[in-house]
């Protein structure tokens, strides 16, 4: 028993030594938070940092060198992981002080210096909390644990405060892009309102103060009053709608219905509109039924929009091509087209209020919402939309993406 027993202990000093290795309790509870491949990269250097303490009372005559050995291995520890496992220190000042006088100020001074580099990396980078992990040492081991734990919590402190401050700059940014957005929208409200008013008064000026006398110019002066009054009316409608579907309190009524159904109803109520242009549609539709939970109205509203668009920003004999399909998580809507098109630089601003295809549809009588209402009415049913400029097919792709009944 005593030789097993001086196997392992120190026969000179007895087991002493060994109570100093304590000190890698803490140390190793947190490396045994970090991911495995710095875990095991730790244990290893654990691994031979006892095992050069164990052979220093074996081996005196290299007794500086595995000293040296161990202290590297902390210092390596404090600037790979965390500055608190330089605490790791106490488990070599037992032997440091048995190394002849210059050695142990040799040893001490390298481990100032190399501490003091990591203060200067570690402290003036970010890491405050540092200067606290490394004040124990001048108070002793004792009140180690709760320097470490409180250094722990300073440390998520600090870590809450960083996330909340970039979530704050990440709203302020939003907020800064909001209110440009409000103010180009007060701009083209203006502009696209101002336009018709000013033919309003202009034609009722002249017919007021009767400057017209011809019977036929009257009459068409009169139609064209009644068609800028119609373009007003439908330029406020639409900004109406737009500004409620903002609106958390928007009333939006979901009822289950056959998707496949409801887009062939809409097909069949523009197909007068495709005929006069002489339009093609190739329609692919499954005769199976598609359910699916939404607001009957709005979706109308949506579809309609992309539609007509196909309708009035193409040229005659123009082919329109209207898909709808189910996957296992999503249902697919696609209305695309070889007409004109659309520059992939303007597909990236598309959806935003206000904004149209060209400059050739700027006086086209329409309000530049529709595509931004479509977008809300299909964000509000959990879906999105985008617009592929380089299809397979067409020149033009609008894919709508809608989640599956959970039930279905």
């Amino acid at each position: 028993m005593n030789n097993v027993a001086s196997r392992i202990f120190p026969k000179e000093e007895g087991f002493i030594p060994y109570l100093y290795l304590a000190n890698i309790g803490i140390p190793l509870y947190f490396l045994l938070q970090e991911t495995p491949e710095r875990l095991y990269f730790g244990l290893g250097l654990m691994i031979i940092l006892v095992a050069a303490y164990r052979q220093v009372f074996w081996s005196p005559q290299i007794m500086l060198y595995l000293i040296l050995v161990e202290v590297s291995i902390i210092l390596v520890f404090g600037f790979a992981y965390n500055p608190m496992y330089i605490f790791m220190i106490f488990i070599v000042v037992y032997q440091v002080i048995k190394l002849p006088i210059h050695w142990m100020y040799v040893v001490c001074g390298l481990f100032t210096l190399f501490s003091l580099f990591l203060v200067y990396k570690t402290v003036l980078v970010e890491d405050y909390y540092v200067l606290i992990n490394l004040a124990p040492p001048l108070f002793g081991g004792g009140i180690l644990p709760f320097i470490m734990k409180g250094s722990m919590k300073y440390k998520e402190m600090s870590e809450n405060l960083k996330r909340t401050a970039e979530e704050l700059e990440i709203k302020n940014h939003e907020k800064t892009i909001l209110e440009e957005s409000k103010k180009r929208m007060l701009a083209d409200i203006s502009h696209d309102l101002k336009t018709p008013i000013t033919t309003i008064q202009g034609y009722s000026k002249a017919l007021y103060e009767g400057l017209i006398e011809d019977e036929e110019q009257t009459k068409k002066y009169l139609k064209y009053i009644y068609d800028k009054s119609i373009r007003v009316t439908e330029l406020i409608e639409e900004l109406f709608m737009f500004s409620k579907l903002d609106s958390p309190d928007f009333p939006i009524t979901k009822e289950e219905k056959d998707l496949c159904e409801f887009v062939r109803g809409i097909i069949v109520e523009n197909y007068d509109l495709y005929e006069e242009k002489q339009m093609e549609l190739d329609i692919d539709i499954p005769p199976s039924k598609i359910l699916f939970s939404f607001d009957e109205k709005l979706m109308y509203r949506a579809i309609s929009n992309i539609l007509q668009n196909a309708i009035k920003y193409n040229p005659e004999r123009t082919d329109v091509y209207i898909r709808l399909s189910k996957g296992t998580n999503k249902i697919s809507m696609e209305i695309g087209d070889n007409g004109v098109g659309i520059s992939p630089e303007l597909a990236q601003t598309l959806f935003d209020p206000f904004v149209r295809g060209d400059k050739s549809r700027m006086n086209d009588g329409g309000s530049g919402l529709g595509l931004a209402i479509t977008k809300k009415i299909i964000e509000m049913h959990e879906g999105t939309i985008r617009l592929d400029t380089s299809p397979a097919r067409g020149k033009t792709n609008f894919i709508i993406e809608l989640p599956v009944n959970e039930k279905v």
